[in-house]
C-alpha cells in the first residue's frame, strides 16, 4: 500500500505523492456529497424526475454500473502496465461482482432469463444470496432472520465509522497503513447499508437511499483504484 506517513520533522510539507492522495480522498468525498445532494433535491424538487432517476436501469443505476465498469477497467489497466498489486486486484475483483449484481449476471444486457429465487423473484444479483439467507432463516425463526439483517446493518455502520475515522486521521496527518485505504472500507460499509435496507423494507424512500448509496459506493470504489493503481506512491511496493 502507497506510504502515506508525513515527515518526521514537525510541521514538514507533505510529499507530492501524498498530497495527490488527499486531494482524491477529498475529490471522492466531495462527489458523493454531491451527487446525495443532488438526488435529495431532484426528489424533493422535481418528484416528476423521480422515477427517471430511480427506475430500473434509470439514472442512479446506469450512473452505477459506469463507475463499477471504470473500477474494473482501471484495475485490470494498472495490473497489466504496473503490476500486481493486491490491493488493486482486490479492488477490481470488488467492482467486477458488483458490476455483474447490478446488470444481474448480464441477463439484462444479453436478454437472458435469470433462476428464479426461493420465495419470489429471480437470482439475478449476488445481493439474493442475502436475501436467500433471511428467508431461509424465516422458515426457522423469524427472529434469527431479523438477527441476520441487524448483524449486516451493525457491521455496515461500525465500517462506515470506522472508514470516518481514518479518513479524519488522513486530513489530520496523522495516517497509518489503514488509512490509506479509508475508500475500500467506505465503499464495503456504503454496499452493507444498502443490502440491509433492500432485505428489511419494501419502503419506496428507502429503495431511493439503497440506490443512491450503491450508487455513491461505486464512485468511491472507482477513486480508491485510482488512488491505490495510478497514484504517484502506488509506483512504490504496496499492500
Amino acid at each position: 500500500m502507497a506510504d502515506f506517513a508525513y515527515s518526521p520533522l514537525a510541521g514538514a510539507t507533505p510529499d507530492p505523492g501524498r498530497r495527490g492522495q488527499l486531494r482524491l480522498l477529498v475529490a471522492a468525498l466531495a462527489l458523493v456529497g454531491a451527487v446525495t445532494a443532488a438526488a435529495a433535491l431532484a426528489a424533493i424538487l422535481a418528484p416528476g424526475i423521480r422515477q427517471l432517476l430511480l427506475q430500473e436501469d434509470g439514472i442512479v443505476e446506469t450512473g452505477t454500473v459506469i463507475f463499477l465498469a471504470a473500477a474494473v477497467l482501471g484495475a485490470a489497466a494498472s495490473t497489466i502496465l504496473r503490476g500486481a498489486r493486491f490491493a488493486v486486484v482486490l479492488a477490481g475483483l470488488i467492482g467486477l461482482a458488483e458490476f455483474l449484481d447490478e446488470t444481474s449476471f448480464g441477463s439484462r444486457l444479453f436478454g437472458l432469463q435469470p433462476l428464479p429465487l426461493y420465495g419470489g423473484g429471480q437470482l439475478d444479483g449476488f445481493h439474493d444470496l442475502l436475501i436467500l439467507a433471511f428467508r431461509l432463516l424465516q422458515q426457522v425463526s423469524h427472529n434469527l432472520a431479523w438477527l441476520l439483517v441487524a448483524l449486516v446493518l451493525a457491521l455496515s455502520a461500525g465500517l462506515v465509522l470506522f472508514a470516518a475515522r481514518q479518513i479524519a486521521r488522513n486530513m489530520a496527518g496523522t495516517t497509518g497503513w489503514l488509512s490509506g485505504h479509508a475508500l475500500l472500507f467506505l465503499h464495503v460499509g456504503f454496499i452493507g447499508l444498502a443490502q440491509a435496507i433492500d432485505i428489511a423494507t419494501s419502503s419506496r424512500a428507502l429503495a431511493a437511499v439503497e440506490e443512491v448509496l450503491e450508487m455513491n459506493a461505486a464512485i468511491l470504489l472507482a477513486f480508491y483504484v485510482v488512488q491505490v493503481g495510478w497514484g504517484r506512491a502506488s509506483a512504490r511496493p504496496s499492500w
